[in-house]
């Protein structure tokens, strides 16, 4: 019994090594509003993050309360043009090797 026991087992470990591996990815879905800011004569736009959550319900995102999140944001011109105030959707997706994305979903309302 014991060489059929290690028959199974084996392969199911080299099988399941890639889930076990993905456990570090993430797919969030983070919420924030549009801010304009005018300094010495040029206009920043940048979004204040206040939610992160998953961003479905198949999807990995853990984030530890004092975890640090780092990304850069996509320009668009969506954003450039939404009043301050105007709530934001991202997505933002990593994989286990440190590389990520983020996607702009929605701006408004």
């Amino acid at each position: 019994m014991k060489p059929l026991l290690k028959a199974i087992a084996i392969p199911a470990f080299v099988l399941l090594a890639p889930v076990a591996l993905a456990g570090s990815e993430k797919d969030c879905l983070l919420e924030g509003t549009v801010q304009h800011d005018e300094q010495a004569g040029e206009n920043n736009t940048s979004v204040k993050i206040h939610s992160i959550s998953q961003y479905d319900s198949e999807s990995r995102c853990k984030v530890r309360s004092n975890q640090k999140m780092e990304f850069k944001l996509p320009q668009d011109t969506r954003l450039q043009n939404a009043p301050s105030g105007s709530d934001v959707k991202y997505r933002y997706r990593s994989d286990g090797s440190g590389q990520s994305d983020t996607q702009l979903i929605s701006v408004g309302a």
